[in-house]
């Protein structure tokens, strides 16, 4: 039953309803493929009985086995962010249930999830970071995240495991902020990177990255692994349709990592750590309807089911996410092309 769940979920990502009526319609080929044998489709109760039962820990080493396998070969994996993300339907004033948060492990590269981990009611996503670099037993590779994350642990839980770390520096640090600032206004950068300027519909943008290595920090026990401190300068100009004029966006960032890398290499992990946002929430809010489920039992469940079919999709190389589930509906063989499905 599961697997057939899974299939479908290549398809359509939000109603149990849903995968009631694509299995009926498609049974027999469902038959065929997964070799069902059932006496009758299973009504929508039993499919939520069934999603709302299935142990998280069990799924999430599935997940995590699984999207590695289709990881393996793709090429460079250097990259990982980590980001969280909110379940904002999974509330229920009723049951006195916040919404549930998920942190997400990305590659940033292949854009595959390569891991979850649920972020406690009463706890924030830098301790449920900490535990999944631990737990993912990577090396090698260099973790990005925001500022939140900006956390002495955190550059040691990943230095501990073999791995690195690239975090922006925010008020949350307010000495190391003022330090970054004071160093950049004071010392010649160690080298400059000026990024080409990318132009698209109503934005036109670029960035200049500057590094700064072996940076006096006001504690420097406290952040001893630090090696680099980055300056990002990113201009924008936003048209206005409505005033049909450029408007200018200006921002400087600053972070700090654990390894030296050249200022263009810096300039694409940050470029690519921001691309979770487009490339996995805004898909998975706007394309699969994550902030409009209203699942509250168990909706980690649903939501991890979610990045099995979004991986799968990523790793065949789909662009356009919304036209492809809705070519899938057209074509049920159209799937079974998909390297990591049989």
């Amino acid at each position: 039953m599961m697997r057939s769940i899974h299939f479908k979920l290549i398809f359509e990502t939000n109603s149990k309803r849903k995968i009631e009526r694509f299995i009926e319609s498609h049974y027999d080929r469902l038959d065929e493929i997964f070799d069902l044998n059932w006496k009758r489709t299973p009504a929508h109760t039993t499919i939520r009985g069934i999603i709302q039962g299935t142990s998280g820990t069990e799924l999430e080493k599935s997940f995590r086995e699984y999207s590695q396998e289709l990881a393996e070969s793709d090429g460079e994996k250097q990259f990982i962010g980590c980001d969280g993300k909110v379940l904002r339907g999974s509330f229920d004033h009723f049951e006195d249930q916040k919404a549930v948060q998920i942190l997400s492990a990305f590659v940033s590269d292949s854009r595959l999830i390569l891991a979850h981990e649920d972020i406690a009611t009463k706890s924030n996503e830098i301790p449920a970071a900490q535990n999944l670099i631990a737990e993912l037993g990577l090396s090698g590779y260099i973790y990005t995240f925001d500022a939140l994350h900006c956390q002495e642990k955190t550059l040691k839980s990943a230095k501990d495991s073999g791995n690195d770390v690239v975090v922006q520096v925010k008020g949350n640090q307010k000495t190391l902020l003022n330090d970054c600032q004071t160093i950049a206004e004071t010392t010649t950068p160690d080298e400059v990177y000026q990024e080409p300027v990318t132009k698209t519909r109503n934005r036109i943008e670029s960035r200049k990255v500057e590094i700064f290595i072996a940076p006096t920090l006001t504690h420097a026990q406290k952040w001893n692994l630090v090696k680099v401190m980055v300056k990002v300068e990113r201009s924008r100009q936003l048209f206005d349709t409505k005033t049909k004029t450029w408007k200018n966006s200006d921002e400087t960032a600053f972070y700090i990592s654990t390894i030296l890398l050249s200022a263009q290499e810096f300039c694409q992990a940050i470029r690519n750590h921001w691309g979770i946002e487009n490339s996995n929430h805004h898909v998975r809010d706007v394309t699969m309807g994550e902030d409009k489920s209203r699942i509250r039992t168990n909706p980690h469940i649903f939501a991890k089911l979610r990045s099995f079919a979004l991986n799968i999709l990523r790793k065949n190389k789909v662009e356009n996410v919304s036209l492809e589930l809705f070519d899938n509906c057209m074509n049920l063989d159209n799937i079974l092309n998909y390297v990591g499905i049989l």
